[in-house]
């Protein structure tokens, strides 16, 4: 390729001569650009320099284009026009006219709860863009948004890097659920009737213990855990008819995607709440189209979860 002197290239040449090609007069160019007559002379002299051509030559009254301005004209409009269009932030995101696609980072349960809303109202205000929902975890995260191969993650995140922004969406906790029916006990279950019931908890390996187990041990007490599984939505239809017992998040329990008549009550142990947060990188917050989906996500979670405290 040959070298170019990148000393002498200016965006303000290229306006000059945009201006100059669509007014040919230089007194119409210097005030489109608002710049003295003398200024847009310079500027048409280092374009003729740069370019090794006249570029425009005076017949009558107008600045005419010469062959190589014409050759040239077209191009310039397509420079400025990606500067300007794709290179400049904008101030606000359109989502009318995105034709991109929003890749957001979710949890198992994150997605079967909020996955729905947030699809449908993308698709709503963003009706030319795609959506792609991808399996995200403490793990993976940092490495999937510092890639750009997610716009935001929602879970539940530990050991965050500095350069990654989090954002609290709600205050997740846990409760007792079981079919009741089956069950026939007092609410809330007491802490023998938990310790005696067979119960299921959503493991991400074949360990059988939780944070649970760990608490009921300081204390000399153990529970009878017969099934593990990974998905949460198979805890609650294998509740369904059984006298089993799950500890899960209030969310899972609430949520309406499962048509069944469980019950739901505070455990008879302490089990911490836990934090559902957003997280992005720091150096993307500020990006129109993060911002703009980040806002629309945290608004559409936090009304899902006041909605489902209010139904029961």
């Amino acid at each position: 390729m040959k070298e170019i002197n990148w000393r002498g290239v200016d965006l303000n040449l290229l306006l000059t001569f945009d201006a100059l090609y669509h007014f040919k007069s230089v007194s119409a160019a210097s005030k489109k650009l608002h710049l003295g007559q003398p200024a847009t002379s310079y500027n048409l002299k280092r374009l003729r320099e740069l370019l090794q051509d006249p570029l425009f030559e005076r017949v009558g009254n107008q600045m005419s284009p010469t062959t190589r301005a014409q050759e040239v004209a077209p191009k310039v409009a397509m420079i400025l026009a990606i500067f300007s269009q794709d290179i400049l932030p904008s101030a606000v995101f359109e989502p009318q006219g995105y034709e991109g696609k929003f890749i957001i980072g979710v949890s198992d349960y994150a997605e079967q709860i909020f996955g729905p809303d947030i699809f449908d109202t993308l698709q709503q205000l963003a009706p030319h863009a795609k959506v792609i929902f991808k399996p995200v975890d403490s793990e993976n995260c940092v490495n999937l948004l510092t890639a750009h191969n997610t716009d935001v993650c929602i879970g539940v995140f530990n050991d965050l890097p500095d350069h990654v922004l989090t954002t609290f969406l709600y205050r997740e906790k846990h409760l007792c659920t079981f079919d009741n029916s089956v069950m026939q006990t007092q609410i809330p279950i007491d802490l023998s009737t938990y310790l005696n019931t067979p119960q299921i908890i959503v493991t991400a390996n074949e360990c059988l213990t939780t944070q649970v187990d760990k608490t009921l041990a300081d204390s000399g007490l153990k529970r009878n855990v017969v099934l593990g599984t990974t998905r949460f939505l198979t805890v609650r239809r294998m509740l369904v008819g059984r006298k089993m017992v799950a500890v899960m998040a209030e969310m899972v329990g609430r949520s309406d995607l499962i048509d069944d008549s469980l019950t739901l009550c505070t455990p008879p142990i302490d089990i911490p709440d836990f934090n559902i947060d957003m997280v992005t990188l720091q150096r993307d917050s500020h990006h129109p189209r993060i911002m703009w989906l980040s806002e629309l996500i945290k608004q559409l979670i936090q009304t899902k979860v006041d909605t489902l405290r209010n139904i029961k």
